[in-house]
């Protein structure tokens, strides 16, 4: 099956692709420019600006199924303007969605954002985002999931493992959901599902409550070092933890985020005992498993 991947050569939209190639799908990459290290080998690419109709048509002709991933958003550096951003993320969705039914794509998967909401013009696009698919799944009958990714925005190694306890999420554990979404609609599985792809840590709730006194001796139960570690590197544990009910996507996807602050531990752990300077790695990368 051909899959159409728009935002394709963005951090998230190539490690998608990866994945893709790995489970056997034939990939059309879709974005206003390659990705910076070149077209993915064993890809095809396609220039398309979401705020152009007929580039989108003629990047969903042809395919079996839709990843649609491409948007601007708030953090993006250099900064893009509100308009750029309602442009892109709504119109070129509408756009997106049109296109689908002229050529009956009956499999969709949407990229939603932990930003859902109205307290940006960012936050509002994936409001609306969610509304245009529940709309196509309404009208046409097509199986969509939307995905609502935390960040993953790259960063340093350090600075992610701490983020993982608040609003961050392995990029690995994006493209894997992503791609079991994606098998997910294609079998029809799902009518419209929405879910979070964020990390899970496997906390009691005793500790997601009071981390910041009861998170190292748990931390030290679960990696023997971990009171050492954090200490060394001055790692910030926040009072409270982040984390979410994934069972109904394990359930409906079959997926579970595999890198939580666990394995950011013990991937830590094995770095310093190897004498490596962590304070120059940079993050996304897939963590041992």
């Amino acid at each position: 099956m051909k899959i159409l991947v728009t935002g394709a050569s963005g951090n998230g939209g190539q490690a998608i692709c990866h994945k893709l190639l790995e489970a056997g799908f034939s990939v059309r990459m879709a974005d206003v420019m390659p990705p910076a290290g070149g077209v993915i080998p064993s890809t095809e690419f396609m220039r398309c600006d979401m705020r152009s109709p007929g580039d989108i048509q003629n990047a969903v002709n042809g395919v079996d199924a839709v990843i649609h991933l491409a948007a601007w958003h708030s953090a993006h550096q250099p900064p893009v303007s509100d308009e750029t951003i309602f442009a892109v993320n709504v119109d070129g969705t509408f756009h997106m969605f049109e296109a689908c039914r002229k050529f009956g794509i009956q499999a969709i998967v949407y990229a939603s954002s932990m930003a859902y909401g109205h307290g940006s013009v960012y936050g509002v696009t994936k409001v609306i985002g969610e509304d245009l698919s529940r709309a196509y799944h309404e009208m046409t009958g097509a199986s969509i999931a939307n995905l609502r990714y935390h960040e993953f925005i790259p960063r340093p190694y350090l600075e992610f493992g701490a983020r993982l306890l608040r609003n961050g999420v392995d990029r690995s554990d994006v493209a894997l959901a992503t791609v079991a979404a994606l098998q997910a609609v294609i079998e029809r599985k799902i009518g419209l599902f929405t879910t979070i792809v964020h990390t899970h840590h496997g906390m009691p709730e005793a500790v997601i409550a009071n981390f910041k006194e009861l998170g190292p001796d748990w931390c030290e139960l679960m990696v023997p070092g971990s009171r050492e570690l954090i200490s060394k590197y001055q790692i910030e544990l926040p009072h409270t933890v982040e984390q979410h009910d994934l069972s109904e996507a394990e359930r409906l996807l079959g997926w579970k985020p595999r890198v939580g602050f666990v394995e950011f531990l013990r991937d830590l752990k094995i770095r310093d005992e190897q004498g490596e300077d962590v304070h120059s790695l940079w993050v996304p990368s897939e963590l041992p498993e």
